[in-house]
């Protein structure tokens, strides 16, 4: 088993670099320079058919290229190997299996069951050790197969990168088109990428028309992209050059010819997979605790039981070796174990891991919830997860006035067409004209679940568009403005307004997500249908990115085909800036008016004032005209109005955010907890997002980095508390600059990267943070895999995103993150309290054992009822400190620090030094009171059982004291009392310890006692030691008798003293907490 041999030196021997960290092997530091590893997208198509000559590349039409020859295809198919990324190391099932078993929680338990089977082969008289032995067995042979199925079906990462792969696609060799396998594709293929297609290869195009590809895989970001062949500026990356298609993209619409420029592990993807597939394993900071936990109770109990055996076997003369080893050093050591601690935790986190799953958040592992409570900084995507990820227009602007919402006026059902005229008279113009506009000249479809779908009426014989034209790119209309400075407008824009009947009518619409809202938008105040069937479209220029506008002219249906001149009306809507130039009225509610400099400058403000909101502003512009009925336009003869029209008005259109990011965002500082927004969206939309939820401030109080092209004022100061970086400049700070950086309280990362938000998440580690990221696409997959905990969005995330996190949103909403932190935080605290309350009763289990082998006393506490405590009696009372509701601060503190201990110092001096040793003391009082009811005084008992010959089974003794002489029948009685009387005490003073173990800070008499699962634990742990100690056969098998009903008065002074030393103790912590002498007792 030499991978589990390896696996057992790894798990703890770690390669680190000079500073600590992991050191990037030479495969991870390729691929985080990806940009670095691009130039094609910065050149012609010239220069493309002189850098891959034999491809047979057309310069000037290259739909008319040639492709490689078949023999060259497999020439290099032999050298650089297939198309197919290389999947990672294999782990084997044994393996896989043997790690469960390596598994701190469950080497506690095989070693108490081990010592426990050890017990009983010494003395196998006492069959309950082999009982309690096969249970434990059983319950690690049953987790351990449980995880390791589970672990089983959620590894390797690689196959959910292998599902975005094609397995054939369109291409030319030997100068025609053909069927390749993907495998089989070589670098300098040429490709077609069709629509419903994905691209097998990382592609450079050569030529393209209405070319749109999704590239959520690698961008993030699921809007469509329209590409060009046109070379990129050298400032410009790869990944904004969209002239490159990137392997796993999937194309929308259109067509395109490219030269495949990568292949498997070199492209993109292949990049990504193995940023993200070559990382090791995380050890969740749990696991670490529960390590170096089991490590120090090691420790303790070998060294505690050796000096026990070694102290008891001198005071013994080394007589009866054996009876020593058994009830001193095997004794002490099952003490020792918390033996029902591993159940304790894992029961506790099945309890949170259901309450998450109410929550809408799934756990991949249960441990890393923990971690989650510890998070300093949460890296978050904002499409889908800080926003609705549904386009939405906000306002609308029109006769020189900001709408926000929808005008205040009753929907109206309309049945025939013609009332859609009547409605739209009821609006002020010129908003009917901008509804007819923003129906009209619009691709969106609506989907009818019952009748069938009408599309925008088109002439039976459109005339022909030129070929290289696309449809509405609604990526090309999002602002990104090169303005310096923000608008003053007064007005602040309304948050977006809450979905009517008529827009659940209408959801099902399919298109870009710009003409969907747009046509959604519509819909509230005219019926899309209705008003569609009014028009014939007979001519239509799609949008493109040089353009920026899309054109329709259409007819009423109404008119009579005699008619020699035919009343024509022209609809544009596009980038407003572009549009406004073809213009030279502007509508108004009285009528047309002239387009002076006055009117732009009131444009150009509000234009200004939704573009540094964010907002993708789109305007509408409308002409009517005359033109002979028979005329057919074209795009080359332009016979049709092109300038001297009449701009309408503009509409704002955002992802708005979710509705309880804002209240999630203010609990995360509240709690101390810093928030980055990581998109790839540009510095404006990100910044003006940012500012709408309240994770940035004002404009003036935000720092600007990287480049200038963000409308927003900003100054450079370093003592301001915000910044916005753009993704370009994150590799060229320095080690001062990230510092300097990352000490801001919000930062947003704009146009960022795989390798940049893989490079963030490290620079936080570190610098000691704790570093949940949230993501969706296989680009977000390396940094949720690297980080200490990786939320993947259930909803919208692709399973290469699912596969590599810890935790997953089956809402895709931050406000989930945050319940997620909170519920890490209270397991926190609660398994704090569990340990604190479970540890307490290691010291009266350990104290009876010492009096008996060093200072001769009678048996105090017999090995069986030590384990019907640890395996029975607190089970229950300490599994119900999950169910314990937090305390009313937990969300008001900062995170805890990264080297704190979940077993702190503290915490054990606390059940150690001080509890532990009150209960003993409380014990060993109810045990002498036994004693003392029979007349037999303390000074008597001292070093009576020392030589075995009184106290025990075998004993033919007489013991006598204060006159009184004991037979050994008697004497085996009075010990079973005594017996009795400290597990009774050990019990009860744990019931009522119990209570001051639900907070670590705040009164019992402020939190009150509101757990019933508590309450009903308490009834358990209360019967459970009636039934050890009352009932015939079980005394026999514990070796206890019915004590004296005084014993029970004990443990309620005991049960006193330690909560009047516990209000004291959180007294003090909420009144001095850094006070050194608090800190002591503060756990």
């Amino acid at each position: 088993m030499p991978d589990l041999k390896r696996y057992i030196h790894n798990l703890f021997h770690t390669e680190r670099n000079e500073e600590g960290k992991n050191e990037p092997t030479l495969e991870e530091k390729a691929a985080r320079s990806m940009t670095a590893n691009f130039s094609e997208h910065m050149l012609t198509t010239q220069q493309m058919a002189e850098l891959y000559p034999l491809s047979g590349i057309n310069v000037e039409s290259p739909n008319a290229s040639n492709g490689l020859t078949t023999e060259e295809a497999k020439r290099r198919l032999e050298i650089d190997g297939r198309n197919a990324l290389t999947p990672p190391k294999e782990v084997s099932s044994w393996v896989l299996l043997g790690r469960q078993f390596l598994n701190p929680f469950w080497l506690l338990l095989i070693a108490a069951g081990v010592l426990s089977l050890i017990t009983f082969f010494f003395d196998t008289s006492v069959v309950l050790n082999l009982y309690v032995a096969f249970i434990l067995f059983i319950i690690v042979i049953i987790m351990c197969f449980a995880s390791f199925w589970q672990e089983k079906k959620a590894r390797n990462a690689v196959r959910g990168f292998q599902n975005l792969l094609p397995t054939f696609c369109s291409g030319v060799r030997d100068g025609r088109e053909c069927t390749i396998a993907a495998e089989e594709l070589v670098v300098g293929d040429l490709v077609f990428i069709r629509s419903g297609a994905r691209v097998p290869a990382d592609v450079r195009i050569l030529y393209c028309s209405g070319l749109k590809l999704e590239t959520s895989s690698i961008t993030g970001e699921a809007e469509p992209i329209e590409f060009t062949y046109q070379p990129a500026p050298e400032t410009v990356s790869v990944f904004e050059s969209h002239n490159v298609a990137f392997n796993g993209s999937f194309c929308i619409d259109g067509e395109g010819l490219g030269v495949v420029i990568r292949v498997a592990d070199h492209t993109v993807i292949g990049q990504i997979a193995k940023l993200t597939t070559n990382q090791k394993q995380k050890k969740s900071s749990l696991d670490k605790e529960m390590t170096k936990f089991i490590r120090f109770i090691t420790i303790l109990a070998l060294t505690m039981a050796t000096i026990v055996f070694l102290v008891g076997a001198a005071m013994s003369k080394f007589q009866n070796v054996l009876h020593t080893f058994i009830n001193g050093f095997l004794v002490v050591i099952v003490a020792n174990v918390p033996q029902g601690l591993p159940a304790t935790l894992t029961s506790q986190l099945t309890i949170i891991a259901r309450r998450m799953a109410k929550k809408n958040v799934f756990l991949k592992k249960l441990d890393v919830i923990e971690a989650f409570g510890a998070a300093t900084i949460i890296a978050s995507d904002k499409t889908g997860t800080l926003t609705k990820n549904i386009m939405t227009v906000t306002d609308l602007w029109y006769n020189k006035q900001y709408m926000s919402g929808r005008p205040d006026i009753k929907q109206k059902t309309l049945r025939a067409k013609k009332d859609s005229r009547n409605i739209l008279d009821m609006y002020e113009s010129p908003l009917p004209e901008l509804l007819a506009v923003m129906t009209v000249c619009n691709k969106a479809q609506i989907e009818h679940k019952t009748s069938v779908r009408k599309p925008v009426r088109r002439a039976s014989n459109p005339p022909p568009c030129r070929s290289r034209v696309s449809s509405v790119n609604e990526a090309t209309l999002e602002a990104e403005l090169s303005v310096e400075r923000r608008s003053e407008q007064p007005k602040d824009i309304a948050p977006p307004p809450q979905p009517t009947a008529t827009e659940q009518k209408y959801r099902n619409i399919t298109g870009s997500p710009s003409e969907v809202a747009l046509l959604r938008y519509a819909a509230q105040m005219v019926p899309p249908n209705i008003m569609r069937v009014r028009y014939e479209v007979v001519f239509e220029i799609p949008f493109n990115s040089i353009r920026k506008w899309h054109l329709v002219i259409v007819k009423s249906v109404e008119q009579t085909a005699n008619d020699e001149l035919a009343s024509y009306t022209l609809m544009m809507k596009g980038a407003s800036e572009v549009l406004i130039e073809k213009c030279s009225t502007l509508a108004y509610e009285t009528g047309e008016q002239k387009l002076d400099e006055e009117a732009k400058m009131e444009f150009q403000d509000a234009y200004l004032h939704f573009g540094n909101e964010g907002r993708r502003v789109i305007g509408f512009v409308m002409k009517q005209f005359k033109a002979p009925a028979d005329t057919r336009f074209t795009i080359d003869e332009g016979n049709y109005p092109q300038t001297d029209l009449t701009f309408l008005g503009m509409a704002a259109i955002m992802d708005p955010p979710r509705d309880d990011t804002a209240k999630a965002i203010s609990e995360c500082k509240g709690a101390g907890i810093k928030v980055f927004m990581v998109t790839g969206d540009h510095p404006t939309t990100a910044a003006a997002i940012a500012r709408q939820i309240g994770l940035i401030g004002q404009a003036e109080t935000i720092q600007r980095q990287g480049r200038q092209q963000i409308s927003v004022d900003v100054i450079e100061d370093d003592k301001t508390e915000y910044a916005v970086i753009h993704g370009e400049k994150l590799p060229t700070l320095t080690e001062k600059d990230w510092d300097e950086l990352l000490q801001k309280q919000a930062i947003v990362f704009a146009r960022t990267t795989p390798e940049h938000k893989l490079l963030i998440v490290e620079e936080c580690q570190r610098r000691g943070e704790i570093v949940a990221v949230t993501g969706d696409g296989v680009n977000d997959a390396p940094a949720l895999k690297r980080a200490d905990i990786g939320v993947a969005m259930g909803g919208v995330g692709s399973d290469v995103a699912k596969q590599a996190a810890d935790i997953i949103l089956m809402d895709d909403n931050f406000a989930s993150i945050v319940g997620g932190i909170e519920e890490g935080r209270l397991l926190y605290d609660n398994l704090k309290k569990t340990i604190a309350y479970t540890l307490t009763h290691f010291v009266p289990e350990v104290v009876p054992i010492i009096l008996n082998l060093a200072l001769g006393f009678p048996p105090g506490f017999t090995s069986l009822q030590i384990l019907s405590v640890d395996l029975a009696s607190e089970i229950a009372p300490a599994i119900s400190l999950a169910y314990e509701s937090s305390e009313r601060d937990i969300m008001k503190k900062p995170p805890r620090k990264h080297n704190a201990r979940l077993v702190s110092k503290s915490l054990l001096a606390y059940s150690y030094l001080i509890i532990g040793p009150v209960i003993a003391i409380g014990c060993f009082f109810s045990y002498l009171s036994v004693y003392w009811y029979y007349g037999i005084s303390i000074h008597d008992l001292a070093f009576s059982a020392g030589d075995g010959k009184n106290w025990v089974h075998s004993t033919t003794n007489n013991f006598t004291s204060n006159g009184i002489t004991f037979s050994p029948e008697e004497q085996l009685v009075i010990v079973g009392q005594g017996c009795a009387a400290w597990h009774i005490t050990t019990v009860m003073s744990q019931v009522l310890h119990l209570h001051m173990c639900t907070t670590r800070r705040i009164s019992i008499f402020r939190h009150g006692i509101a757990n019933l699962v508590a309450i009903f634990a308490i009834i358990i742990e209360v019967l459970l030691i009636n039934f050890f100690v009352y009932t015939p056969g079980v005394q026999f098998i514990m070796g206890a008798n019915t004590p004296p009903g005084h014993v029970w008065y004990f443990c309620i002074g005991t049960g006193a003293f330690i909560w009047v030393f516990n209000e004291g103790r959180k007294y003090c912590i909420r009144h001095s907490p850094h006070n050194a002498f608090v800190k002591m007792f503060k756990w």
